[in-house]
């Protein structure tokens, strides 16, 4: 309801801080498809901070903080491309590029290229359709 309210306002920069830690899964699609929705027909900027590595995920652009100190910051294709890096930082890898390294250990050949969990979910298919 708070989110309606600040859009409503239209302004130039939104900064969310954790906006679906304590929501159910169904109210954390829907905040993140409202956001998704405004990036898409507006031209507001939106800087969301967040501890979750699947969110992050669907960012433009993601930056690591470690102890106040940028860490490390880039594409999420950038910054997913090497998980060890992530795991060092104590964070969490996404779960597509989990999937990936699981496959890849079973001799799945797999894209190098970071893949969202659509572009993971079309790549199986198309793998499975091979078969």
């Amino acid at each position: 309801m708070a989110l309606a309210g600040i859009i409503a306002q239209q302004p130039e920069i939104l900064i969310l801080d954790e906006a679906t830690s304590m929501l159910d899964p169904k109210g954390r699609e829907e905040v993140l498809a409202t956001i998704h929705k405004l990036k898409q027909e507006t031209n507001m900027t939106v800087l969301s901070i967040t501890h979750d590595i699947d969110e992050a995920a669907s960012a433009d652009r993601i930056i690591i903080l470690d102890k106040g100190q940028v860490h490390d910051q880039g594409t999420p294709a950038d910054i997913f491309a090497y998980g060890q890096r992530l795991l060092d930082l104590g964070l969490d890898v996404p779960y597509p590029e989990k999937l990936k390294a699981a496959l890849n250990e079973r001799a799945i050949e797999m894209p190098t290229d970071y893949l969202t969990t659509e572009r993971m979910v079309e790549y199986l298919w198309t793998l499975h359709s091979k078969m």
